[in-house]
């Protein structure tokens, strides 16, 4: 009895096994994962795509016992996308860098402005010095040409 039973479902996968076997189905998938990492200043936009092509078909060969036959496929194509991550974040590492940066920026800015004020006034006080030894000279120069000789009349003021 035991023997029946065993041979019987011996039988059975046999049959089972054996159908499955001669199928002629065809799969063909092909997924690609895309990651894209953008940084725009501080912030890291992070994104990952995955694109999946899947063609599924089925051998078709005519019923006749004839080796090596001519079949035909018929296929049937699938093409999916699906976005796994899509997040954006703040690098503060790079924020703290932009920060100093700019801080420095402005230090030196600082600096340059008190620089340059400081020149003008040297080059204001060099002036003033200038023009009040030209003064000062034409002055001595107009004292000298007032100042006549004996027997010379003096001269006159236009007014």
């Amino acid at each position: 009895m035991i023997k029946k039973i065993t041979l019987t479902v011996l039988a059975c996968f046999a049959i089972i096994f054996s159908g499955q076997a001669q199928e002629n189905k065809t799969i063909k998938e092909e997924t690609t994962v895309k990651r894209v990492v953008k940084k725009e200043g501080s912030t890291v936009i992070v994104q990952e795509v995955e694109k999946k092509k899947t063609e599924k078909g089925a051998v078709i060969v005519a019923d006749d016992e004839n080796v090596n036959q001519e079949f035909n496929e018929n296929t049937k194509k699938i093409k999916d996308e699906k976005v796994l991550v899509d997040e954006a974040s703040i690098d503060e590492q790079n924020e703290a860098l932009i920060a100093a940066e700019k801080k420095r920026q402005e230090e030196e800015l600082k600096k340059s402005v008190e620089a340059s004020k400081s020149k003008a006034a040297e080059e204001r006080r060099i002036l003033e010095a200038q023009k009040a030894e030209r003064v000062k000279a034409m002055e001595e120069n107009k004292k000298k040409l007032e100042k006549r000789g004996k027997g010379i009349v003096k001269l006159k003021k236009d007014n």
